[in-house]
C-alpha cells in the first residue's frame, strides 16, 4: 500500500510538473512558442531530477572527438559551463511539426577537461596531451532540426528532436590554455598559444563543429527526456 500511495504522488506530481512547465501554443504563433520556450528554458538547464533530466549547465560531456582533415583532437571528461546566459530566438516549427530552427546567442562558455592533440593547427604543427580550459567569445549558432512523433508509454504522442544540423560563427577571440602541449616545451607551445590568439576566426571555423556538435547533442538529449514525460497535445492548441 505505501508502495503504491509513492508511486501515484511521484506520478502525479511529475505530471503537473512536466504540463505546468510549458503554455501550449498554436503552431503558427512563434510569439506564444517563444514566450513559453523563453520560461521553460531555466528549469531545463538547471535539470529536473523528477524527470531524469540532467543538468544543462554546468553540461558533462565524457568524450568529444574532432577527425579533421588536418587535426585530431580529443577532449575527455568535460565540464562545459555559460548555456543559461545564451539566448535564443527565431524560434519556428514547421505547420506539420517536422522540422525546427531556432538561434543561439552566447557569450561566453567556458569548457575545462583533458585533451589529446596531434596534426596541424592551420600552419602549426602541434601535438601534446593533458589538461585544457578554453574559454569562448561571443558565438552565434543557427540550428536546424528534423521532428519526430511517436507514441510514449501513456498510449499518446510524444514529441522528439531527431537529426539536426549546425552552422556556427565566432563573433569575438577565444581563450586557448592546453597544457603539456610538446611534452611542455614552453617555446613551442607559447607559439602555438599566439598563433591561436592572434588567428581565432580561422582556428575557431577549423577546429569548432565537433565540440558544438557534442554539447548540443547533450543539451538535446536533455530536452527530449522532458519531451517523452508531456503529451504532443499538452504542447499545442491546434
Amino acid at each position: 500500500m505505501y508502495k503504491q500511495t509513492v508511486c501515484l504522488i511521484l506520478c502525479f506530481s511529475s505530471s503537473v510538473l512536466s504540463s505546468s512547465l510549458f503554455s501550449p501554443c498554436k503552431v503558427t504563433d512563434g510569439d506564444c512558442i517563444s514566450k513559453s520556450t523563453q520560461a521553460l528554458i531555466p528549469a531545463l538547464l538547471s535539470g529536473i531530477p523528477e524527470l531524469g533530466v540532467e543538468s544543462s549547465d554546468p553540461l558533462f560531456v565524457e568524450k568529444i572527438e574532432g577527425n579533421l582533415s588536418i587535426i585530431k583532437y580529443k577532449f575527455y571528461n568535460t565540464t562545459v559551463e555559460g548555456y543559461k546566459h545564451c539566448k535564443i530566438s527565431n524560434i519556428k516549427v514547421s505547420p506539420d511539426i517536422t522540422n525546427l530552427h531556432y538561434e543561439l546567442d552566447c557569450d561566453k562558455l567556458k569548457l575545462s577537461g583533458k585533451y589529446d592533440v596531434n596534426g596541424r593547427l592551420v600552419i602549426l604543427p602541434v601535438e601534446g596531451s593533458g589538461d585544457y580550459e578554453l574559454i569562448t567569445g561571443k558565438y552565434h549558432i543557427d540550428i536546424d532540426a528534423e521532428l519526430k512523433t511517436s507514441p510514449g508509454k501513456d498510449g499518446k504522442d510524444h514529441l522528439q528532436i531527431k537529426n539536426f544540423k549546425l552552422k556556427c560563427k565566432s563573433l569575438s577571440p577565444t581563450k586557448y590554455d592546453f597544457r603539456n602541449l610538446f611534452n611542455g616545451q614552453k617555446d613551442l607551445s607559447d607559439a602555438v598559444h599566439k598563433f591561436a590568439h592572434e588567428n581565432w576566426q580561422e582556428v575557431a571555423e577549423l577546429v569548432q563543429d565537433p565540440t558544438w556538435y557534442a554539447t548540443q547533442k547533450k543539451v538535446i538529449s536533455n530536452v527530449n527526456k522532458y519531451l517523452k514525460s508531456v503529451p504532443l497535445d499538452d504542447l499545442k492548441i491546434a
